[in-house]
């Protein structure tokens, strides 16, 4: 296709890639009448692409590939029967591991979930403590504003003066001018408070009442009778004589209150106390009002609680007894449970059996003792429980309470076990039934692969022999094979020998190798490593020889100097980025630039030699070649180094992406640090920028450019290596390096560097032996 057609094409996939399916089809049918080539290339690009993945130029494709072991080779029946024993024979020995892991995996999921279910516990605790504390502040501070308007106080101070000095138990004092100005203390209340039903009582600070609003008819009825005798709202001493050294109190329906008598009563209303203060700010009186509305905003928010999720979220009084609607209501309405305590107030007690589950208690109600949790609220603490226990109709449950001293109450929140570890139970059942499943194969495998397991076996670990290569030692392990170094039998050059030992009969994977194999070995820049042989052992073994490099890769170089001087670091990604230019022209990129790939070495007296490999992920960009999408949508490489659009978009195959991922490297080199991790939110790209990293004071120059190659945005970064390149050159002078500096660095420290490098090797090859 002529660049003309193409650049055509790419203007039609930009009108059409947000298009519905069926426009694209319309106009795709009208191109393929006017010209099929054009047509078939912007069927590519819409099925592959993205508009990001659109390069700039369309070079000639200079790599050629064709399928040749891999379409040759064809396996037997008896090959098939081989591969499918070794799977079953090698998972016998794995069988005490994998029921091992299943509980450790039991455990873990167990722990996290119980962690994960204790913070939200907490977390609910807290909210809603907090949303009654915000209630109760509000109707306290209400109340307050109303107890100090001017004519409130009016009032107040001239029933107070009226009433000093008189007896405790003597009404003499409530003459016409008490009964006026106690009836406009009454209605202004009720004007502020929009509520005629708004009832109040008023103590001295000798804890005289003064009046109560609910008592008129009963004086009017028996005026001899003495006002505090007369009956009010339950009201503790202890309550009354703190508001009246100036802290409000609020008192909840079905609170247990102390009688001056030492009896008990409880409150059928919320009652709000107040102290009154005058105009120098000593407390002159108590105020109590109710009934103007608080009982239903009360209600709403408890029962609220409740009705939301599995939860059951109750306040309890000091006592324990139960001061919101239960969760369960419902449930003991429908099925009376006989064995429950009766009584003026519902107490938190543990029946000892699940009395919803008809279970019979072992012993009588009333040696019932507390729950848990109402044992350990009422004594003041604030705590989470996950390991369960009864709660106050004998389900286990697990939950979180809190103890509220300035309202001397406890808020609790439980969750039934069963509820809060279900998805724990699943995995366990999950790890279990997997293992049980594994036990069953691998019984299965022993009886089918005898003999094969052991022959097999041998040949992988005890490989000797590659085609007219001599094994030595393992190098190194890759996605699809192990790396030996090896010496040509009549050569007696030394060679690294990739061998593909993993899912040999997957002509798919066969593929692949073969082609990294043909894609490497045409391209020929110094810097990029040499291909010598290719081609399949007697024992079925697909293999490739390259160049052996006597060096380190860079991530072993980091770990062994930590940060790379800039001016070195330049120096090494200048080579880099050369060798990835010669792909980029031959119209391929890398795609899996990592330290790991890259090796660093003294060779044949030029120090800092770079050697690029591994063209595993290698990818055609050239106009009209694509690849099957159904190979291309796993998304393959190292995440710390693979560019943000290859996450959403794994068959990308723009030269940017390499780009990205030298800056990456250079980033690594840099700081010894590993770039910062790619993530995704809701389909859109959520990335760190590098500006926002700490850079080492001498190395902040390096800032833009790494903010430029390491950008979200392709269009953003450098176009290609060469212009790359002259940014790095233009940086150089600022970090001079010379090939001098590089092997003053190699006589100094080469010796010493091999030497972990073969240490890390022999490290691989004795784990290797543990694993097989």
């Amino acid at each position: 296709m002529s660049n003309e057609n193409y650049q055509r094409a790419k203007a039609v996939f930009g009108q059409l890639v947000d298009e519905p399916a069926s426009v694209q089809k319309q106009e795709l049918d009208r191109l393929e009448q006017e010209s099929p080539q054009l047509a078939q290339e912007v069927r590519s690009l819409l099925d592959y692409h993205t508009q990001q993945s659109l390069v700039l130029e369309s070079p000639t494709p200079r790599i050629r590939t064709r399928s040749t072991l891999s379409t040759t080779y064809r396996s037997t029946a008896w090959d098939r029967f081989r591969g499918i024993s070794i799977s079953l024979a090698v998972s016998l020995p794995l069988l005490l591991v994998g029921l091992l892991l299943a509980l450790w995996i039991d455990m873990q999921v167990h722990s996290i979930v119980e962690s994960s279910l204790a913070e939200q516990l907490n977390a609910a605790a807290d909210q809603h403590r907090d949303e009654f504390a915000r209630w109760e502040q509000r109707r306290v501070q209400q109340a307050q504003f109303w107890a100090h308007t001017p004519q409130t106080i009016r009032h107040i101070e001239a029933l107070a003066e009226k009433a000093k000095g008189q007896a405790v138990h003597s009404g003499d004092w409530m003459d016409e001018e008490y009964e006026e100005q106690t009836q406009l203390l009454h209605e202004s209340l009720k004007t502020l408070a929009e509520q005629d039903s708004l009832q109040l009582a008023l103590w001295d600070q000798r804890m005289v009442k003064l009046f109560d609003s609910r008592q008129t008819e009963s004086v009017e009825a028996d005026d001899s009778k003495p006002l505090r005798s007369l009956r009010v709202e339950s009201v503790n001493p202890m309550h009354l004589s703190k508001v009246l050294g100036g802290v409000p109190k609020v008192i909840l329906p079905n609170m247990v209150s102390l009688q001056s008598d030492g009896s008990e009563s409880t409150a059928k209303g919320i009652v709000v106390i107040v102290p009154v203060q005058d105009a120098n700010g000593a407390v002159i009186a108590a105020l109590l009002l109710k009934d103007y509305g608080l009982e239903t905003e009360y209600r709403s928010i408890v029962e609220s609680w409740s009705g939301a999720g599995t939860a059951d979220v109750y306040l309890i009084d000091q006592r324990g007894a139960l001061l919101s609607k239960s969760r369960y209501a419902t449930e003991m309405a429908e099925s009376p449970i006989r064995a429950m305590p009766r009584s003026n107030s519902f107490m938190i007690l543990d029946p000892g059996a699940d009395l919803l589950a008809g279970e019979e208690p072992t012993t009588d109600a009333t040696t019932w003792s507390r729950t848990l949790m109402a044992n350990r609220v009422t004594s003041g603490n604030s705590e989470v429980n996950t390991a369960g226990y009864r709660n106050y109709v004998g389900r286990r449950v697990v939950g979180a309470w809190r103890w509220m001293p300035e309202y001397e109450l406890g808020l609790a929140v439980e969750q039934e076990q069963q509820d809060a570890f279900r998805v724990a139970g699943l995995v366990r059942y999950c790890v279990y039934s997997l293992a049980i499943g594994c036990f069953a194969f691998a019984l299965l495998g022993t009886s089918l692969s005898a003999y094969w397991a052991n022959s097999r076996s041998k040949q992988l670990r005890d490989l000797s022999e590659v085609g007219p290569y001599q094994v030595q030692e393992l190098l190194g392990e890759g996605g699809m094979g192990k790396v030996y170094l090896a010496e040509h039998a009549l050569l007696c050059r030394q060679s690294a020998v990739k061998v593909l030992t993993h899912r040999a009969e997957d002509l798919s994977v066969i593929g692949r190798f073969e082609r990294e194999v043909q894609l490497a070995s045409q391209l020929t820049h110094p810097n990029t490593i040499s291909i010598f042989d290719f081609g399949r052992n007697r024992d079925g073994l697909f293999y490739y020889a390259m160049e052996y490099i006597n060096g380190a890769h860079l991530g072993q170089l980091v770990d062994y100097t930590g940060p790379i001087p800039p001016g070195r670091c330049i120096y090494i990604l200048r080579q880099l980025c050369n060798a990835l230019q010669e792909a980029h022209q031959a119209g391929v990129v890398h795609r899996d630039i990592k330290p790991q790939n890259i090796m660093v070495c003294n060779r044949g007296g030029e120090p800092d030699f770079v050697k690029l490999f591994d063209y595993g992920l290698v990818k055609s960009f050239a106009p009209g070649v694509s690849e099957n999408s159904a190979q291309t949508r796993v998304v393959v490489g190292t995440p710390r180094f693979m560019a943000p659009e290859r996450l959403n978009s794994p068959w990308l195959a723009d030269p940017r992406v390499d780009v990205y991922s030298v800056g990456a490297l250079a980033y690594y080199l840099l700081t010894a640090q590993l770039p910062p991790l790619v993530t995704m939110d809701d389909g859109l790209h959520t990335h760190t920028q590098v500006e926002t990293l700490d850079l080492p004071a001498d190395v902040v120059a390096f800032g833009e450019i790494l903010s430029l190659c390491m950008a979200v945005e392709p269009a953003a970064r450098p176009s290609s290596m060469l212009s790359l390149v002259r940014d790095l050159d233009e940086l150089s002078r600022e970090y001079p390096w010379s090939r001098e500096d590089s092997l003053i660095w190699w006589t100094q420290h080469e010796a010493k560097l091999l030497h972990l490098v073969k240490n890390k090797r022999k490290d691989l090859a004795k784990t290797a032996r543990i694993e097989e």
